[in-house]
């Protein structure tokens, strides 16, 4: 089974250790996984209030539930953009996001925000995707 993403580090862009510079797309399925939150599964309350890397590993966990319900996982990212109503607190827990998204890190965006949805909620990612074809499920 071919990958349908594939890492580019151009010579003269700088080597990131947090995500990747470009990632090449060549057939699959686009899926956009809308900005999770720190909700519950349950009722969809905010939780973990005040706990930046309790929100974030909430956040990781219910971007991986809305990838499986289409097939996908982690390593299907391409891409990231993260919101946060405090950007040194996210870098001191972003290592959080690494338990999760592993190898072949997406591009990736942070963007400090004055406030998300809800005044509990701390960080919010937004992703795309690129399930190969033959993995891809179509929601119900």
């Amino acid at each position: 089974m071919e990958k349908p993403k594939r890492i580019v580090q151009p010579p003269d862009l700088p080597v990131r250790k947090s995500h990747s510079q470009v990632v090449a797309v060549t057939g699959g399925t686009l899926v956009f996984v809308a900005g999770m939150t720190s909700r519950s599964e349950k009722d969809a309350a905010p939780v973990h209030p005040g706990d930046m890397r309790a929100q974030l590993r909430q956040v990781c966990e219910n971007i991986g539930r809305a990838l499986r319900s289409v097939g996908g996982d982690y390593s299907d990212v391409v891409k990231t953009t993260t919101f946060t109503v405090d950007v040194d607190e996210y870098h001191r827990c972003r290592d959080e996001r690494y338990k999760y998204f592993k190898e072949e890190l997406p591009t990736s965006a942070l963007i400090g925000v004055k406030r998300l949805a809800h005044p509990d909620l701390m960080v919010e990612i937004e992703c795309m995707a690129v399930i190969p074809t033959e993995r891809f499920k179509p929601a119900n």
